[in-house]
């Protein structure tokens, strides 16, 4: 699991919860992709909502994460080294 190892450096991840991750970190990665196909710019504004919508639903926390992450991306402060959120 090296993709995760940096994410997940401290906390001790359980064999079955891990095996689940890489299935997850597999299927994102092929949903991104498929995105990335669409050829309609609004069909895939429109599916990116969609899956940030189902994957946040009412919890507040990943709300808010979501929502910083993206103020983060539009105002160009990922590409910044010096910027902590």
């Amino acid at each position: 699991m090296d993709e995760f190892d940096v994410i997940f450096d401290d906390e001790e991840i359980d064999e079955e919860d891990e095996i689940k991750l890489a299935e997850i970190y597999k299927i994102s990665n092929k949903l991104l992709k498929l995105l990335e196909e669409l050829k309609s710019q609004e069909l895939r504004e429109a599916t990116a909502l969609m899956i940030i919508r189902e994957l946040v639903e009412d919890d507040r926390l990943l709300l808010g994460l979501a929502t910083k992450m993206l103020q983060d991306i539009s105002y160009g402060f990922e590409d910044d080294a010096s910027y902590v959120s």
